[in-house]
């Protein structure tokens, strides 16, 4: 079992087809307990150190303010200047914060609008950008927020700066980069400064008080030897709900975005790019309806009180006609329901996991989404949500080398010093309740050859395909390929036509 973050995450490797109303000022400078941080310690510190950060660019700015813009999450860490470092993660961000703002000679300033506030940081791109005036060094929101405002050409491509950093470096994400590229273009900045990014990598919780009273095994044999599939889970479920006498207990709960997640487990993809980067829409058509009609067995109740509880599309008639309104207000969210012991299984991001369950009264395990078939999947395909943050800069920055410089200590720094605070103590110590769940988190985060980690381009660059089966499953519609073979010719690829012509442009 591997329990150290490996040096060059396999996660790199792995994604191949990559996804209050008011602002606070938060400014790390003058926090009690700075400390300058050397540069031979921290969570990969060491000798081989040394060489791997030798290469960073030596500056000084004169006290430049370097100002981030950072949309809030309501399950995943955000924040880059953490006010409150009684925390060992925040200390680790504020000892990077320290050493980069010494060392370059700079002030950090974190703008963060609290969630939801997607929206409001696209909206105020686009003013300024619209007013021609420069505010923001770095911007942070939502990938599927960010691409629209790529496409209206507020940011910058990365390849108009690439020669500012080192993206052959562990601490850049670049095969998500690279899986992003729209013939050869993305606006898209993934790296070790943001944790959004492993927060939003979905796995399944299972309450273990629940399984064992159904003489249910725990599935972390049945992940080892490849054989966790959908229809393990299927039937684990059936079992649970047959023996379920009690009111409003369910037994898989989930958020809306659950859908796409079992999709992508199965190593489909609505969205694709052949060999040129150019998008390109699901071809096997036969295959996905079966994949539609195996993932419907999960949303047999959307508020009607029945077996299982996914959130449902905020379109769709279940959510529009209340019943799943007032069942939330009498019940719960996906994760209150989970919390409270009234569901065996859980589909969440990790980020959910950390923040949610850490009080939770039960013992739970984790494990990847199950895969389709076990005879034609090789991995565990586990589900990036499109609300991991990326990094925009934009096109009116008056010194793109300098943001680059600075973004590049903030990764690299991250990867020293925060990377294992995140996965050795937030993840593996707080997130999990026992050593197979720390072993699950190896694969689901894509560190271990049994898993690997995608995004669904469709959620990243909206182009309708995800949003139709999400609608149609919360309202259990037995027939959807004659509307995706609709979009298909329709909207679907008008959607894909205008994202191609705004990268090509």
């Amino acid at each position: 079992m591997k329990r150290k973050i490996c040096l060059i995450l396999a996660i790199l490797m792995l994604l191949t087809v990559v996804f209050g109303t008011s602002a606070c000022k938060k400014n790390d400078e003058g926090e009690t307990g700075e400390t300058t941080v050397s540069t031979t310690t921290g969570g990969n510190g060491g000798t081989e150190d040394n060489s791997l950060y030798a290469y960073l660019p030596k500056a000084n700015y004169n006290g430049y303010t370097f100002n981030i813009l950072v949309s809030e999450s309501d399950y995943a860490i955000t924040t880059i200047c953490p006010e409150d470092t009684t925390d060992s993660l925040n200390q680790a961000m504020f000892n990077r914060n320290s050493f980069v703002k010494d060392t370059l000679n700079i002030n950090i300033v974190e703008e963060s609008l609290e969630f939801p506030a997607f929206t409001k940081v696209q909206e105020e791109m686009r003013r300024l950008n619209t007013a021609n005036t420069f505010t923001y060094d770095a911007v942070f929101n939502e990938a599927g927020y960010q691409t629209p405002l790529a496409q209206e050409g507020v940011y910058l491509a990365i390849d108009d700066y690439e020669q500012y950093l080192n993206l052959s470096k562990p601490w850049w994400f670049t095969d998500a980069m690279e899986s992003l590229k729209i013939d050869g273009r993305t606006c898209e900045l993934f790296g070790d400064f943001h944790l959004m990014f492993y927060d939003s990598i979905h796995a399944i919780v299972f309450n273990q008080n629940q399984l064992r009273d159904n003489k249910i095994a725990f599935p972390y044999d049945l992940v080892r030897s490849g054989d966790w599939t959908l229809e393990e889970l299927k039937d684990m479920v059936a079992t649970i709900n047959s023996n379920q006498t009690e009111e409003n207990h369910y037994g898989i709960v989930g958020p809306k975005d659950s859908s796409t997640a079992f999709i992508t487990a199965t190593g489909f993809s609505l969205v694709k790019q052949d060999e040129d980067e150019v998008l390109l829409p699901y071809e096997n058509d036969e295959l996905l309806v079966d994949i539609y009609n195996d993932i419907r067995d999960f949303y047999v109740s959307n508020g009607d009180g029945m077996d299982n509880w996914i959130h449902p599309d905020y379109g769709s008639d279940t959510y529009k006609e209340g019943n799943f309104a007032k069942e939330k207000e009498n019940n719960g969210s996906a994760v209150n329901i989970f919390q409270e012991g009234r569901a065996a299984f859980m589909l969440t991001a990790i980020g959910a996991v950390h923040r949610y369950l850490r009080q939770s009264e039960f013992d739970y395990g984790l494990v990847p989404i199950p895969k389709y078939s076990a005879e034609d999947q090789e991995q565990y395909v586990n589900f990036n949500y499109s609300g991991a943050a990326s990094c925009g800069i934009s096109t009116l920055s008056p010194d793109v080398e300098r943001t680059c410089t600075i973004l590049e200590y903030l990764s690299a720094y991250s990867y020293k010093l925060v990377k294992s605070e995140y996965y050795d103590i937030v993840v593996q110590t707080r997130a999990v309740r026992d050593t197979d769940s720390m072993e699950m988190l190896d694969i689901i985060f894509g560190h271990d050859e049994l898993g690997t980690v995608k995004f669904e381009l469709d959620l990243c660059y909206g182009i309708g395909f995800a949003d139709c089966i999400r609608k149609n499953l919360s309202d259990n519609n037995a027939e959807v390929k004659s509307q995706l073979d609709s979009l298909k010719t329709s909207s679907a690829k008008k959607n894909i036509l205008a994202v191609i012509e705004a990268y090509k442009g």
